[in-house]
């Protein structure tokens, strides 16, 4: 029997580090599943270990086949590995997590080592369950994938769960212990999800509890926050579409329409869109052409499926008819057949009325043989003179596209940089403003202009011509046009005589005319953009190319204001660790001072090794809050005077997976919650929470180790006086390579001695 194999939406979204669940009742969504599952790993550059029945791996090997082709060279290659579930786990009643945890590890090491980018594995337990002591035997597996597989190694699993084979409680368990669940067909992100460890300390309503009531603010949260950015990207795009100087207007394939800008219903002399559908069915009704004149449309834009170009005729909201031109492109296919369409529209009836007033000229003139060669050279520059205009409003049309491409830079926040917004906001308006043939875009400094980039002019010589930001000011207006003697009016006022001459021929020799505007944010003047005329073009700045040069503006606007926005988002989470401290600094005697000597040592270590800024930055934060989880440990045990007993201490040792907890919950916060948790680690694997050695601990939590232990042996405690330097600095080096990295030892002695 062939199976439908339905694409699983959403499916691309599982990344390495990412441990979902299928949950199915019957084959063809199971090998639908597993199918997409294992396409998308290999296509990955992941190594891939699938488990199932015989029977249905030769199906899946099958598909595979056609889906990708050569499945023989990469079972042969070892990046896909078959194992027949019951030769794998041998009898069900024999089932191992800790067997099965060791064989991932094996093979999660393997492909690294083989240059693949990590592990990918889905399998199923089915016959386990029947057998004594099965059941705690596959949580235990679950649990463990989360604690000992994907805290260390890039593995992505899909584990398989038949819900007609298992009980109630078994269910329950593959739903808290995994971040993704696929069901009917969709991955969806768990709101159910626990933290393991809940599992693991055999506390799993208690975690319960805590998890879902984090999911449910997290949910809540994400959900706000997008709402606001959805909203704000729909009002820019609004703005945009609404204020575009030409008709834009989107209909389905039978004419209806959906929408239509300011523009368009001015056209057609209509005060909203509603009025517009409640008057017309589809847009066949406003527009004259020959029934198959649509057809021939509709045809043009299925087969090139690219910009066509197309004259009609339109009847306005009087009753008087128009020409327009519509440049037009499917932009969105349904699967029902039926498509969007949207169109750029132009009134041209002045050029439509215009070449009627000459055809009848024409025919006036015909009977005047002696005026007829007059008749057609003029007739000649006319038609040129309207293919100019034609032209013209294809570019503009080409225009308002580049402008809409760049506006969406703007939610690109944390992945482009001021001077590369800046450097591309230059590069489109020289090319969208075509008068321009030079340009330069630049930052006010404290006392000099700053060049970000330039367009035909030499970056480098510019960067040393040392120009004030007076010269740059605008004086009169948001936006400027002025000649090249008011420019160098300007220049020479507010420049050294030297500097003037060099930035004479280095650019102020070139042009005749430039536009520009300075942007002001807060009342401080931040950026501007200057476009320039050379001296040889014939050409001047017009009042639409100045109202495009505006909406530049209105764009780099837009990017400094959010930047500026998230910029404050970044402040308030620093000064809201900073007030967590001090808390902690109240309620712990000696972590007074503490933990800022924990992470300015830390910081000076790593900048010693040449960390990048990122990770310096992380462990400066983590070095802050690391004794966080100390605030839950209770205080006659935190401040109590003398030595701990065995009980307190362990109480003691829970601080760090406490204070991770804490930090997982923090979107700002949780890349340094795994610092934190495993800063009492040891190289010798001695250390808590989890005993992990050497490489195994993160390279941030061995620093914060050396350092937090320097630290603690150089204060007072109530139980010792403060060491000495030399008794502190014995410490560190008899701990090498037992409690510390060797690594980092090393590098805190040449610290210390510095």
């Amino acid at each position: 029997m062939e199976v439908d194999y339905k694409e699983i939406e959403n499916i691309n979204l599982l990344d390495l580090g990412d441990h979902a669940v299928l949950f199915y009742e019957g084959n063809e969504e199971l090998l639908s599943a597993i199918h997409a599952f294992i396409k998308g790993s290999l296509k990955n550059n992941e190594k891939c270990i699938y488990i199932d029945e015989k029977a249905n791996q030769k199906k899946i090997l099958a598909e595979l086949n056609n889906s990708i082709g050569n499945i023989d060279d990469l079972l042969k290659s070892g990046q896909l590995q078959l194992f027949v579930l019951e030769k794998l786990y041998g009898n069900p009643d024999d089932f191992s997590a800790d067997d099965m945890i060791s064989l991932i590890e094996t093979n999660v090491k393997l492909a690294k080592k083989e240059g693949y980018k990590g592990l990918s594995i889905t399998g199923e337990l089915k016959g386990v369950i029947d057998f004594n002591g099965g059941k705690e035997e596959i949580i235990k597996y679950e649990w463990k994938l989360h604690d000992q597989i994907f805290e260390k190694y890039p593995v992505r699993a899909l584990c398989r769960y038949n819900i007609n084979f298992f009980d109630n409680q078994t269910i329950k368990a593959a739903v808290e212990l995994h971040d993704y669940i696929i069901w009917q067909g969709m991955l969806h992100e768990n709101p159910y999800y626990i933290n393991p460890e809940g599992y693991k300390q055999q506390r799993v309503e208690e975690y319960e509890i805590k998890s879902w009531l984090k999911n449910i603010q997290q949910y809540q949260k994400k959900e706000t926050m997008y709402k606001k950015e959805i909203n704000k990207s729909q009002q820019k795009y609004f703005e945009l579409y609404n204020e575009a100087p030409i008709g834009i207007i989107k209909t389905n394939s039978k004419g209806q329409i959906i929408e239509a800008n300011k523009k368009m219903m001015e056209m057609g002399g209509f005060d909203s869109i509603q009025e517009v559908l409640n008057n017309y069915a589809d847009l066949g009704e406003i527009i004259y052409y020959k029934p198959d004149k649509r057809k021939e449309f509709l045809m043009k834009l299925n087969k090139n499926g690219e910009i066509k170009n197309f004259e009609f005729r339109a009847r306005k909201k009087d009753g008087k008819i128009i020409w327009l031109n519509m440049s037009s492109k499917i932009i969105e296919r349904k699967d029902n057949g039926d498509f969007i369409i949207e169109s750029f529209v132009f009134n041209i009836s002045e050029k439509k009325e215009y070449e009627i007033s000459l055809k009848e000229k024409k025919e006036e003139l015909a009977a005047y043989n002696q005026q007829l060669q007059a008749y057609n050279e003029e007739t000649t520059a006319i038609n040129e003179e309207l293919e100019e205009s034609f032209t013209e409003l294809e570019k503009l049309n080409e225009r308002f596209e580049n402008m809409v491409s760049l506006v969406s830079d703007i939610d690109n926040l944390n992945t482009i940089s001021e001077a590369e917004f800046l450097s591309k906001i230059l590069q489109q308006a020289v090319e969208i403003i075509y008068e321009a043939d030079y340009g330069s875009v630049y930052t006010f400094g404290e006392n000099h202009v700053n060049f970000i980039d330039c367009v035909g002019y030499d970056l480098k010589l510019l960067k040393n011509s040392e120009i004030p930001n007076q010269a740059f000011y605008n004086h009169e207006a948001p936006i400027e046009i002025i000649d090249i003697e008011e420019v160098k009016k300007r220049n020479k006022k507010y420049m050294r005589s030297d500097k003037f001459k060099e930035l004479t021929e280095i650019s102020l020799n070139k042009h005749k005319e430039i536009m520009y505007f300075n942007l002001i944010i807060n009342g401080e003047k931040k950026a501007g953009i200057s476009l320039d005329i050379k001296n040889s073009s014939d050409k001047s700045f017009t009042n639409s190319s100045k109202k495009l040069f505006s909406a530049f503006y209105n764009i780099a606007s837009s990017f400094y204001k959010l930047k500026e926005y998230n910029n404050l988002q970044d402040d308030f989470t620093k000064e809201l660790i900073s007030a967590t401290v001090k808390m902690l600094e109240m309620y712990d005697l000696y972590t007074r001072g503490h933990s800022e000597n924990v992470a300015e040592l830390a910081v000076e270590i790593a900048e010693a090794m040449e960390l990048e800024q990122k990770r310096i930055d992380d462990i400066y934060w983590a070095g802050l809050v690391h004794d966080l989880g100390k605030m839950l440990i209770p205080l006659e045990i935190l401040n109590k005077e003398g030595k701990l007993s065995k009980s307190e201490y362990e109480i003691i040792k829970e601080h760090p997976v406490l204070g991770s907890n804490v930090l997982e919950s923090s979107n700002s916060l949780k890349q340094i919650a795994k610092f934190v948790r495993h800063h009492h680690e040891r190289w010798d694997g001695r250390g808590y929470p989890d005993g992990l050695k050497k490489d195994e601990i993160p390279l941030e939590s061995l620093i914060l180790c050396a350092a937090d232990s320097w630290d603690a042996m150089r204060s007072k405690r109530t139980y010792r006086d403060p060491l000495s330097f030399n008794e502190a600095l014995t410490e560190i080096k008899k701990n090498r390579a037992s409690q510390f990295s060797p690594k980092v030892v090393d590098v805190l002695l040449e610290v210390l001695k510095n």
